[in-house]
Protein backbone atom coordinates (compact mmCIF):
# COMPACT_ATOMS: atom_id res chain seq x y z
CA UNK A 1 0.00 0.00 0.00
CA UNK A 2 1.52 3.16 -0.82
CA UNK A 3 2.42 6.12 1.56
CA UNK A 4 -0.29 8.75 1.98
CA UNK A 5 0.83 12.33 0.04
CA UNK A 6 1.52 14.09 3.67
CA UNK A 7 3.47 11.87 5.55
CA UNK A 8 4.99 10.60 2.11
CA UNK A 9 6.77 14.73 2.08
CA UNK A 10 6.83 14.68 5.68
CA UNK A 11 9.33 11.24 5.19
CA UNK A 12 11.21 13.57 2.41
CA UNK A 13 11.74 16.24 5.10
CA UNK A 14 13.42 13.47 7.78
CA UNK A 15 16.12 12.64 5.19
CA UNK A 16 16.66 15.69 3.39
CA UNK A 17 17.31 16.63 7.09
CA UNK A 18 19.33 14.04 8.07
CA UNK A 19 21.29 13.11 5.38
CA UNK A 20 22.57 16.94 4.29
CA UNK A 21 22.33 18.48 8.00
CA UNK A 22 19.69 20.75 6.47
CA UNK A 23 17.62 23.40 8.25
CA UNK A 24 13.94 22.03 8.54
CA UNK A 25 12.17 25.46 7.25
CA UNK A 26 13.94 25.71 4.42
CA UNK A 27 13.86 21.88 3.49
CA UNK A 28 10.00 21.71 4.22
CA UNK A 29 9.36 24.67 1.95
CA UNK A 30 11.16 23.09 -0.79
CA UNK A 31 9.50 19.64 -0.48
CA UNK A 32 6.20 21.33 0.22
CA UNK A 33 6.88 23.64 -3.09
CA UNK A 34 7.46 20.45 -5.36
CA UNK A 35 4.87 18.26 -3.75
CA UNK A 36 1.73 19.68 -5.35
CA UNK A 37 -0.73 18.70 -2.10
CA UNK A 38 -3.54 20.60 -1.01
CA UNK A 39 -4.05 22.99 2.06
CA UNK A 40 -4.85 20.20 4.22
CA UNK A 41 -2.02 18.14 3.08
CA UNK A 42 0.10 20.84 3.63
CA UNK A 43 -0.65 21.20 7.26
CA UNK A 44 -0.74 18.08 7.79
CA UNK A 45 2.98 17.65 6.27
CA UNK A 46 4.24 20.62 8.02
CA UNK A 47 2.69 19.29 11.67
CA UNK A 48 4.53 15.88 10.97
CA UNK A 49 8.02 17.37 9.41
CA UNK A 50 8.07 20.10 12.04
CA UNK A 51 7.00 17.68 15.26
CA UNK A 52 8.99 15.02 14.56
CA UNK A 53 12.23 17.48 13.59
CA UNK A 54 11.36 18.94 17.15
CA UNK A 55 10.78 16.05 19.34
CA UNK A 56 13.75 13.92 17.30
CA UNK A 57 15.48 12.70 20.67
CA UNK A 58 12.78 11.33 22.34
CA UNK A 59 11.11 10.01 19.38
CA UNK A 60 14.51 7.88 19.84
CA UNK A 61 14.43 7.04 22.77
CA UNK A 62 11.24 5.15 22.57
CA UNK A 63 12.01 3.64 19.40
CA UNK A 64 14.71 2.63 21.06
CA UNK A 65 13.10 1.71 24.02
CA UNK A 66 10.49 -0.68 21.98
CA UNK A 67 13.65 -2.25 19.87
CA UNK A 68 15.84 -5.16 20.84
CA UNK A 69 18.39 -4.18 18.36
CA UNK A 70 18.39 -0.24 18.06
CA UNK A 71 21.54 -0.12 16.64
CA UNK A 72 20.28 -2.42 13.35
CA UNK A 73 17.30 -0.08 12.03
CA UNK A 74 18.36 1.76 8.68
CA UNK A 75 18.51 5.37 8.80
CA UNK A 76 15.40 5.54 6.45
CA UNK A 77 13.54 2.91 8.23
CA UNK A 78 14.25 4.80 12.13
CA UNK A 79 12.75 7.86 9.82
CA UNK A 80 9.69 6.23 9.38
CA UNK A 81 9.09 5.25 13.14
CA UNK A 82 9.76 8.67 14.29
CA UNK A 83 6.90 9.90 12.36
CA UNK A 84 4.76 7.29 13.80
CA UNK A 85 5.77 7.53 16.75
CA UNK A 86 5.54 11.15 16.93
CA UNK A 87 1.70 10.84 15.96
CA UNK A 88 1.37 8.08 19.03
CA UNK A 89 3.01 10.23 21.57
CA UNK A 90 2.69 13.61 20.80
CA UNK A 91 -0.58 13.93 18.16
CA UNK A 92 -2.25 11.18 19.75
CA UNK A 93 -3.33 9.99 16.47
CA UNK A 94 -5.45 6.79 17.35
CA UNK A 95 -3.03 3.80 17.25
CA UNK A 96 -4.39 1.77 14.49
CA UNK A 97 -4.14 4.76 11.89
CA UNK A 98 -0.86 5.78 13.25
CA UNK A 99 0.71 2.09 12.94
CA UNK A 100 -1.37 1.37 9.90
CA UNK A 101 0.71 4.38 8.06
CA UNK A 102 3.98 3.85 10.15
CA UNK A 103 4.48 0.55 9.18
CA UNK A 104 3.25 1.50 5.19
CA UNK A 105 6.01 4.21 5.46
CA UNK A 106 8.45 1.64 6.66
CA UNK A 107 7.86 -0.63 3.76
CA UNK A 108 8.17 2.06 1.16
CA UNK A 109 11.88 2.43 2.59
CA UNK A 110 13.01 -1.35 3.12
CA UNK A 111 9.88 -4.08 2.73
CA UNK A 112 11.56 -6.49 4.58
CA UNK A 113 11.54 -4.11 7.67
CA UNK A 114 7.95 -3.93 7.55
CA UNK A 115 7.60 -6.61 10.43
CA UNK A 116 9.78 -5.16 12.50
CA UNK A 117 8.08 -1.82 12.42
CA UNK A 118 4.76 -2.51 13.04
CA UNK A 119 6.40 -4.66 16.62
CA UNK A 120 7.58 -1.63 17.54
CA UNK A 121 5.20 0.65 17.05
CA UNK A 122 2.20 -1.20 18.55
CA UNK A 123 4.73 -1.84 21.62
CA UNK A 124 4.86 2.25 21.63
CA UNK A 125 1.05 1.94 21.55
CA UNK A 126 1.05 0.03 23.86
CA UNK A 127 2.86 2.30 26.56
CA UNK A 128 1.42 5.61 24.72
CA UNK A 129 -1.14 6.69 27.24
CA UNK A 130 1.37 6.45 29.74
CA UNK A 131 4.00 8.99 28.19
CA UNK A 132 6.24 10.83 29.09
CA UNK A 133 6.80 7.77 31.56
CA UNK A 134 6.95 9.60 34.67
CA UNK A 135 5.72 12.81 36.29
CA UNK A 136 7.23 15.80 34.46
CA UNK A 137 6.52 18.50 37.70
CA UNK A 138 9.22 16.46 39.32
CA UNK A 139 11.15 14.36 37.28
CA UNK A 140 13.93 15.93 34.38
CA UNK A 141 14.13 12.88 32.33
CA UNK A 142 9.87 13.20 32.02
CA UNK A 143 9.59 16.78 31.47
CA UNK A 144 12.14 16.27 28.72
CA UNK A 145 10.09 13.57 27.15
CA UNK A 146 6.73 15.52 27.58
CA UNK A 147 8.42 18.40 25.94
CA UNK A 148 10.83 17.06 23.51
CA UNK A 149 14.10 18.37 24.66
CA UNK A 150 17.68 17.00 25.41
CA UNK A 151 17.45 16.16 29.30
CA UNK A 152 20.76 18.21 29.89
CA UNK A 153 19.31 20.99 28.32
CA UNK A 154 16.24 20.69 30.54
CA UNK A 155 17.92 20.16 34.23
CA UNK A 156 19.96 23.85 32.56
CA UNK A 157 17.25 25.58 32.26
CA UNK A 158 14.90 24.10 35.19
CA UNK A 159 18.32 24.83 37.74
CA UNK A 160 18.70 29.08 36.06
CA UNK A 161 15.02 29.45 35.17
CA UNK A 162 13.24 27.72 38.01
CA UNK A 163 10.91 24.58 37.35
CA UNK A 164 8.05 26.55 36.83
CA UNK A 165 9.31 29.33 34.43
CA UNK A 166 11.65 26.71 32.74
CA UNK A 167 8.51 24.44 32.47
CA UNK A 168 6.11 27.03 30.36
CA UNK A 169 9.16 27.96 28.11
CA UNK A 170 9.69 24.00 27.21
CA UNK A 171 6.10 23.66 26.82
CA UNK A 172 5.82 26.77 24.42
CA UNK A 173 8.88 25.53 22.45
CA UNK A 174 6.37 22.22 21.01
CA UNK A 175 3.89 25.56 19.58
CA UNK A 176 4.04 27.14 16.28
CA UNK A 177 6.14 30.56 16.82
CA UNK A 178 3.67 33.30 16.42
CA UNK A 179 5.02 36.02 13.77
CA UNK A 180 6.08 39.60 14.46
CA UNK A 181 6.92 42.05 12.71
CA UNK A 182 8.15 45.72 12.94
CA UNK A 183 6.51 48.72 11.28
CA UNK A 184 9.36 50.33 9.34
CA UNK A 185 9.10 54.21 9.59
CA UNK A 186 11.02 54.86 6.90
CA UNK A 187 8.13 53.35 4.57
CA UNK A 188 5.08 54.74 6.22
CA UNK A 189 3.79 55.03 9.52
CA UNK A 190 2.11 52.06 11.61
CA UNK A 191 -1.49 52.65 10.90
CA UNK A 192 -0.20 51.90 6.91
CA UNK A 193 1.94 48.88 7.90
CA UNK A 194 -1.18 47.70 9.58
CA UNK A 195 -3.88 48.53 7.07
CA UNK A 196 -1.42 46.83 4.00
CA UNK A 197 -1.33 43.51 6.45
CA UNK A 198 -4.79 44.07 6.85
CA UNK A 199 -5.07 44.07 3.31
CA UNK A 200 -2.93 41.27 2.45
CA UNK A 201 -5.10 39.04 5.35
CA UNK A 202 -3.08 38.65 7.95
CA UNK A 203 -4.97 39.98 10.82
CA UNK A 204 -2.62 42.30 11.97
CA UNK A 205 -2.40 43.88 16.16
CA UNK A 206 -0.45 45.61 17.94
CA UNK A 207 2.10 44.22 20.90
CA UNK A 208 4.39 45.36 23.29
CA UNK A 209 6.06 48.22 21.78
CA UNK A 210 5.60 51.20 19.62
CA UNK A 211 5.94 49.93 16.29
CA UNK A 212 5.76 46.18 16.85
CA UNK A 213 2.72 43.99 15.29
CA UNK A 214 1.86 40.15 15.86
CA UNK A 215 -0.09 38.30 12.58
CA UNK A 216 -2.54 36.77 13.47
CA UNK A 217 -1.99 34.63 9.87
CA UNK A 218 1.74 34.24 9.67
CA UNK A 219 1.53 32.98 5.81
CA UNK A 220 -0.85 35.73 4.92
CA UNK A 221 2.04 38.53 6.49
CA UNK A 222 4.85 36.85 4.91
CA UNK A 223 3.74 36.65 1.13
CA UNK A 224 1.65 39.99 1.38
CA UNK A 225 2.41 42.84 0.15
CA UNK A 226 3.58 44.56 3.38
CA UNK A 227 6.57 43.11 4.02
CA UNK A 228 7.51 42.53 0.30
CA UNK A 229 7.54 46.51 0.57
CA UNK A 230 9.12 46.84 3.78
CA UNK A 231 6.37 48.30 5.18
CA UNK A 232 6.90 45.71 8.04
CA UNK A 233 10.02 43.33 8.52
CA UNK A 234 9.93 40.27 10.01
CA UNK A 235 11.83 40.08 13.87
CA UNK A 236 10.87 38.75 16.89
CA UNK A 237 9.07 41.27 19.30
CA UNK A 238 11.58 40.92 21.96
CA UNK A 239 14.58 41.12 19.37
CA UNK A 240 13.74 44.98 19.24
CA UNK A 241 14.20 45.66 22.47
CA UNK A 242 17.99 46.25 22.27
CA UNK A 243 18.71 48.62 19.45
CA UNK A 244 16.32 51.06 21.66
CA UNK A 245 19.24 50.61 24.14
CA UNK A 246 21.79 51.62 21.67
CA UNK A 247 20.29 54.78 19.84
CA UNK A 248 21.78 58.12 20.47
CA UNK A 249 20.00 60.85 18.34
CA UNK A 250 22.94 62.61 16.42
CA UNK A 251 25.68 59.92 17.73
CA UNK A 252 28.01 57.86 16.58
CA UNK A 253 26.85 54.19 16.61
CA UNK A 254 28.12 51.06 15.72
CA UNK A 255 26.42 47.85 15.16
CA UNK A 256 28.64 44.92 15.82
CA UNK A 257 27.81 41.71 13.52
CA UNK A 258 25.02 43.36 12.22
CA UNK A 259 23.91 40.75 9.48
CA UNK A 260 21.39 42.09 6.86
CA UNK A 261 20.92 45.41 9.55
CA UNK A 262 17.07 44.71 10.79
CA UNK A 263 18.82 45.85 14.01
CA UNK A 264 20.53 48.72 12.14
CA UNK A 265 17.40 50.48 10.97
CA UNK A 266 15.80 49.96 14.25
CA UNK A 267 18.47 51.96 15.82
CA UNK A 268 17.92 54.61 13.26
CA UNK A 269 14.21 54.77 13.69
CA UNK A 270 14.73 55.18 17.36
CA UNK A 271 17.38 57.61 16.89
CA UNK A 272 14.84 59.67 14.54
CA UNK A 273 12.42 59.15 17.19
CA UNK A 274 14.44 60.97 19.54
CA UNK A 275 15.08 63.86 18.00
CA UNK A 276 17.86 63.14 15.06
CA UNK A 277 19.30 60.39 13.26
CA UNK A 278 22.81 59.25 14.26
CA UNK A 279 25.62 58.37 12.51
CA UNK A 280 25.44 54.56 12.03
CA UNK A 281 28.16 52.50 11.12
CA UNK A 282 27.22 48.46 10.37
CA UNK A 283 29.90 45.86 10.99
CA UNK A 284 29.89 42.52 9.71
CA UNK A 285 32.48 39.95 9.10
CA UNK A 286 31.16 38.58 5.77
CA UNK A 287 31.33 40.84 2.76
CA UNK A 288 28.56 39.32 1.23
CA UNK A 289 26.20 40.28 4.22
CA UNK A 290 27.59 43.60 4.24
CA UNK A 291 26.37 44.23 0.29
CA UNK A 292 22.80 42.91 1.24
CA UNK A 293 22.88 45.09 4.33
CA UNK A 294 23.69 48.05 2.03
CA UNK A 295 20.85 47.34 -0.33
CA UNK A 296 18.39 46.32 2.40
CA UNK A 297 19.21 50.13 4.04
CA UNK A 298 18.57 51.31 0.52
CA UNK A 299 15.60 49.58 -0.63
CA UNK A 300 13.80 50.35 3.23
CA UNK A 301 14.99 54.08 2.75
CA UNK A 302 17.03 53.33 6.15
CA UNK A 303 19.38 56.75 6.00
CA UNK A 304 23.20 57.02 6.88
CA UNK A 305 24.21 53.58 7.70
CA UNK A 306 27.54 53.27 6.47
CA UNK A 307 28.27 49.09 6.00
CA UNK A 308 31.93 47.85 6.76
CA UNK A 309 33.14 44.35 6.67
CA UNK A 310 35.99 43.14 9.80
CA UNK A 311 36.44 40.99 12.61
CA UNK A 312 35.08 42.39 15.50
CA UNK A 313 37.78 40.41 17.75
CA UNK A 314 40.17 42.34 16.34
CA UNK A 315 39.29 45.57 15.57
CA UNK A 316 42.52 47.25 15.48
CA UNK A 317 42.47 45.67 12.07
CA UNK A 318 39.19 47.01 10.55
CA UNK A 319 39.34 49.97 8.11
CA UNK A 320 36.56 52.39 8.35
CA UNK A 321 34.87 52.53 11.72
CA UNK A 322 35.17 54.96 14.44
CA UNK A 323 37.99 55.73 16.07
CA UNK A 324 38.34 53.52 19.12
CA UNK A 325 37.20 55.16 22.27
CA UNK A 326 35.11 57.74 20.29
CA UNK A 327 31.74 56.01 19.42
CA UNK A 328 28.55 57.27 21.84
CA UNK A 329 27.03 53.38 21.68
CA UNK A 330 27.59 50.38 20.13
CA UNK A 331 25.49 47.49 19.54
CA UNK A 332 26.96 43.34 20.07
CA UNK A 333 24.17 41.16 18.35
CA UNK A 334 26.57 38.33 20.06
CA UNK A 335 26.62 34.95 17.48
CA UNK A 336 24.94 32.94 20.32
CA UNK A 337 23.70 29.12 20.49
CA UNK A 338 19.93 30.37 19.30
CA UNK A 339 18.13 28.23 22.35
CA UNK A 340 15.86 31.07 22.65
CA UNK A 341 14.30 30.90 19.89
CA UNK A 342 14.19 26.92 19.19
CA UNK A 343 10.17 27.14 17.87
CA UNK A 344 11.92 28.22 14.23
CA UNK A 345 14.54 25.86 14.12
CA UNK A 346 13.27 22.70 14.67
CA UNK A 347 16.24 20.65 14.15
CA UNK A 348 18.53 23.07 16.70
CA UNK A 349 17.95 21.74 19.64
CA UNK A 350 19.22 18.14 18.89
CA UNK A 351 22.48 19.80 17.31
CA UNK A 352 23.59 21.93 20.00
CA UNK A 353 25.88 20.50 22.46
CA UNK A 354 27.22 21.97 25.86
CA UNK A 355 30.74 21.92 24.09
CA UNK A 356 28.96 24.38 21.32
CA UNK A 357 28.11 26.86 24.14
CA UNK A 358 31.25 27.14 26.12
CA UNK A 359 32.94 27.86 22.45
CA UNK A 360 30.95 30.23 22.12
CA UNK A 361 30.51 31.74 25.23
CA UNK A 362 34.65 32.26 24.72
CA UNK A 363 33.67 34.37 21.64
CA UNK A 364 30.92 36.14 23.00
CA UNK A 365 33.33 37.51 26.03
CA UNK A 366 36.25 38.59 22.91
CA UNK A 367 33.57 40.37 21.11
CA UNK A 368 32.34 42.10 24.12
CA UNK A 369 35.57 43.32 25.01
CA UNK A 370 36.27 44.51 21.81
CA UNK A 371 33.11 46.48 21.49
CA UNK A 372 33.78 47.87 24.62
CA UNK A 373 36.70 49.48 23.12
CA UNK A 374 34.90 51.52 20.57
CA UNK A 375 32.65 53.73 23.02
CA UNK A 376 34.02 56.70 25.17
CA UNK A 377 33.07 57.82 28.54
CA UNK A 378 29.44 58.04 29.12
CA UNK A 379 28.70 55.69 25.74
CA UNK A 380 26.97 53.04 26.04
CA UNK A 381 27.73 49.01 24.93
CA UNK A 382 24.43 46.53 24.54
CA UNK A 383 25.44 43.31 24.88
CA UNK A 384 22.39 41.10 23.31
CA UNK A 385 21.98 37.30 22.14
CA UNK A 386 18.99 35.66 20.89
CA UNK A 387 19.84 32.40 23.68
CA UNK A 388 18.42 31.32 27.40
CA UNK A 389 21.42 30.41 29.62
CA UNK A 390 23.35 31.73 32.21
CA UNK A 391 26.53 30.74 30.25
CA UNK A 392 25.88 32.76 27.41
CA UNK A 393 24.41 35.85 29.09
CA UNK A 394 24.79 36.90 32.61
CA UNK A 395 28.29 34.74 32.93
CA UNK A 396 30.04 36.79 30.04
CA UNK A 397 28.40 40.11 31.08
CA UNK A 398 29.23 40.01 35.05
CA UNK A 399 33.13 38.05 33.19
CA UNK A 400 33.52 41.33 31.61
CA UNK A 401 32.36 43.46 34.93
CA UNK A 402 34.70 42.24 36.77
CA UNK A 403 37.39 42.33 34.34
CA UNK A 404 36.76 45.94 33.39
CA UNK A 405 38.29 47.55 36.51
CA UNK A 406 35.01 49.45 37.82
CA UNK A 407 35.21 50.57 34.04
CA UNK A 408 31.94 49.91 32.78
CA UNK A 409 28.10 49.42 35.00
CA UNK A 410 25.24 48.50 34.19
CA UNK A 411 22.07 50.79 32.83
CA UNK A 412 18.72 49.66 34.02
CA UNK A 413 16.92 48.74 31.39
CA UNK A 414 13.51 48.90 32.39
CA UNK A 415 13.01 52.53 31.56
CA UNK A 416 14.12 51.93 28.34
CA UNK A 417 11.64 49.30 27.46
CA UNK A 418 8.64 50.34 29.52
CA UNK A 419 6.19 48.20 31.50
CA UNK A 420 5.21 46.04 29.16
CA UNK A 421 8.55 43.82 29.41
CA UNK A 422 8.31 44.59 33.62
CA UNK A 423 8.20 40.62 34.05
CA UNK A 424 11.44 40.11 32.15
CA UNK A 425 14.07 41.94 33.82
CA UNK A 426 16.56 40.80 35.89
CA UNK A 427 17.80 41.14 39.41
CA UNK A 428 20.71 43.15 37.62
CA UNK A 429 18.33 45.68 35.52
CA UNK A 430 19.16 43.30 32.47
CA UNK A 431 16.06 41.75 29.64
CA UNK A 432 15.69 38.41 29.78
CA UNK A 433 13.01 36.98 28.26
CA UNK A 434 12.31 33.31 27.79
CA UNK A 435 9.61 31.88 25.15
CA UNK A 436 6.10 31.97 25.88
CA UNK A 437 2.77 30.46 24.34
CA UNK A 438 1.70 33.16 21.87
CA UNK A 439 4.36 35.46 22.83
CA UNK A 440 8.03 36.16 22.53
CA UNK A 441 11.46 34.12 22.04
CA UNK A 442 14.00 34.21 24.15
CA UNK A 443 16.33 37.29 24.19
CA UNK A 444 18.72 38.42 26.27
CA UNK A 445 20.11 42.19 26.41
CA UNK A 446 21.90 44.16 28.87
CA UNK A 447 23.05 47.97 28.51
CA UNK A 448 26.63 48.78 29.86
CA UNK A 449 27.46 52.36 30.46
CA UNK A 450 31.43 53.41 30.35
CA UNK A 451 32.43 55.27 33.33
CA UNK A 452 35.77 55.83 33.28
Amino acid sequence: MSVAPARKAALAVLKRVRERSAFGPETLDAVLRASGLDGRDTALATRLAYGALQTLGTLDEAIDRFCDRPASLEDGVRDALRLAAYELLFMRTPARAAVHEGVDAVRSVRAAASGLGNAILRRIAAEADTFPWGDPATDDAALARATGHPLWLVQRWVEELGRERATAALYADLEPAPLFLWANPFAGTVIEALDALTEDGAAPTSAWLPRCIVAGDAQAAVRGAAVARGLALVTDAAAQVAPLGAAVPGGVVVDVAAGRGTKTAQIQAACIDAGEPCELFALDLHEFKTQVLTRRMHDLNVPQVRAIVGDATTLDDVAGIPQLGSADAALLDAPCSGLGSLRRRPEKRWRVTPEDIERLAVLQSNMLAETARLVRVGGRVVYSTCTIGRRENQDVVNAFLSGADGGFATVDIAPIVGEAWAGDITAEGWFQSVPASGGPDGHFVAVLERVK
